[in-house]
């Protein structure tokens, strides 16, 4: 489908916010002020169809059945791409059922408003799929303007681009029959105490009384050679039927998700934050929700409890909720005072369960949280944001290193 060159290129609500916004400065675009965008950029866009209406079709598993007007929305972006001497392109775009997420290139211009270029691309397809929508008698209106996010890195662009192409997947997660990713408010198990508040979303099975998990916290002090060691070790308990738990987020723990993560096997996250009622998670951890690998797990505090007391909290808590039930275990993973190898020091009554999957090593009973003092991360830690998982921001969420 092609679209007519010299179609009106702004509509209300364009790129200036104003109708007709031909003689528009610079200053109108609610951009990233300082960057040269002459040079060229990278943009994540988003624009939606006015209340939401779902005119493009439905989400079916991890694709979109369009509608006449979602197949006139995905020629519309194809058509636009096509364009001779074009100095924007779409390289990589979804069309959901309410709204459009695209990947635009800007090419290097001499354009005075370099900007201008992207409202057109963006204002093209709008007007041309509704016109074409109209076609098929399908009719609807565009939300104003459109929401934008500069990438300025090939990792932002990675994530991006992984954001999209999952987007299909996560609305299923959110919204479908099953909603895996709906939280449960509050989380009910023999495992943790009734006075306690938990939330949990995914496979909350994978918290059953019968299962054997291993929470695992690893101190900062460990070295990136002590890891390959330190993971075989976890990855051969979970092959033989363990979980492991773990808040992720110092540099040891990321390397035992990753692990996780390249043979599929599950784990359990814990958070100290709020859960919302429909959790949003973060792109990696999409297709662990999907194929039911990945539980996330809360604890919620009091509000007078500090973000230092939280996380330093949460672990002792997973410790205490793997030791419950099913012969679990609770292990702390450092390498202090100058010792040649990692230690591995097990909370609770563990010394029987480790040595059964293949984590024993220094084995005693540990009444209080090993970490170094400070908590956790050896020191206040900061207020993560709770519920942009998944979103192309570029920075992990709740990734703090200890």
């Amino acid at each position: 489908m092609q679209h007519e060159p010299g179609g009106p290129q702004h509509e209300k609500g364009g790129p200036s916010g104003r109708p007709g916004s031909g003689g528009s400065k610079i200053r109108h675009y609610r951009r990233f002020h300082g960057y040269d965008y002459s040079r060229g950029a990278s943009l994540f866009v988003t624009f939606a169809v006015k209340g939401r209406r779902p005119v493009f079709g439905r989400v079916v598993g991890d694709r979109v059945a369009h509608s006449a007007a979602g197949k006139a929305a995905v020629a519309t972006i194809h058509a636009e791409n096509q364009r001779q001497g074009a100095a924007v392109h779409a390289v990589a775009s979804v069309v959901m059922p309410d709204h459009i997420h695209l990947r635009l290139v800007l090419a290097p211009t001499a354009e005075p408003e370099p900007l201008r270029l992207v409202g057109q691309f963006v204002n093209n397809v709008k007007r041309w799929t509704r016109v074409h929508a109209a076609e098929t008698g399908i009719a609807f209106e565009w939300e104003g303007n459109y929401h934008d996010h500069i990438c300025v890195s090939r990792f932002i662009n990675e994530k991006v681009d992984a954001y999209i192409g999952y987007n299909p997947l996560k609305y299923t997660l959110m919204h479908g029959a099953d909603a895996p990713l709906k939280v449960h408010e509050p989380l009910i198990s023999p495992r943790l105490p009734d006075e306690e508040w938990w939330t949990a979303v995914g496979n909350v099975e994978l918290l059953a009384p019968e299962r054997r998990i291993a929470a695992v916290s690893i101190s900062r002090t460990l070295r990136p050679e002590d890891m390959p060691a330190v993971t075989g070790r976890l990855l051969a308990a979970v092959r033989s039927g363990w979980v492991v738990a773990s808040t992720f987020i110092s540099p040891g723990e990321l390397a035992v998700w990753r692990a996780l993560e390249a043979e599929r096997l599950p784990c359990i996250k814990a958070v100290p934050d709020p859960l919302k009622m429909v959790y949003r998670p973060r792109v990696e951890e999409t297709a662990a929700f999907a194929e039911g690998r990945l539980a996330v797990v809360s604890r919620e505090c009091p509000p007078e409890i500090s973000r230092y007391d939280a996380w330093h909290g949460i672990g002792e808590a997973l410790a205490a909720m793997a030791t419950a039930s099913g012969g679990g275990a609770g292990a702390y993973i450092h390498r202090k005072g100058g010792l040649p190898a990692p230690r591995w020091e097990f909370r609770g009554q563990a010394a029987d369960a480790a040595s059964k999957c293949g984590l024993k090593g220094h084995t005693y009973q540990v009444k209080t949280t090993q970490h170094e003092q400070g908590g956790p991360s050896g020191r206040p830690v900061s207020r993560p944001s709770q519920h942009e998982q998944g979103g192309p921001s570029g920075r992990p969420e709740n990734e703090k290193t200890k």
